[in-house]
């Protein structure tokens, strides 16, 4: 299984890695600058955390099951800057960097003070989701995101 933002010393080091953007970044892929990502991150916490309601995607059947999504969160290589993530995703227009970074910030704490939760909100390509689901898939996320803008 991969690593978890549920665990404290993965969490501090995407702290850090956040720590070290600024809202000049260049992207190596993708279309979102700098702000957009912040924001973008933060709206997946809340999709995860049930704050924004995500439509199911359609998918092949195959996706909603658990050894698939663990295929696709923790071993398949993901692409960079050909899908379109989802609408809910990108709920929040970038505002002040400080500001919407240290949101991002609580919102990934806040996010890891609920690892224990049974109930999780459904994510919008996998279905159900486990809380250890969640948050493997938030940690290969951020990372995804983050080796984005070089950090």
């Amino acid at each position: 299984m991969g690593e978890s933002v549920f665990d404290d010393g993965v969490r501090e080091r995407i702290q850090r890695r956040i720590a070290q953007l600024g809202p000049d970044a260049r992207r190596q892929f993708g279309r979102m600058d700098a702000r957009q990502m912040i924001c973008h991150l933060a709206d997946q916490l809340r999709v995860a955390l049930g704050e924004i309601a995500a439509q199911p995607m359609p998918v092949p059947w195959m996706m909603r099951h658990t050894p698939v999504k663990q295929l696709v969160i923790d071993v398949m290589p993901w692409p960079k800057g050909r899908i379109q993530g989802r609408p809910e995703a990108f709920t929040t227009a970038p505002a002040e960097w400080d500001r919407d970074v240290a949101t991002l910030r609580d919102l990934l704490e806040r996010f890891a003070s609920h690892a224990g939760d049974r109930r999780w909100a459904p994510h919008p390509m996998f279905g159900d989701m486990t809380g250890p689901l969640w948050g493997r898939l938030t940690r290969r996320h951020f990372d995804h995101h983050l080796k984005q803008f070089g950090v």
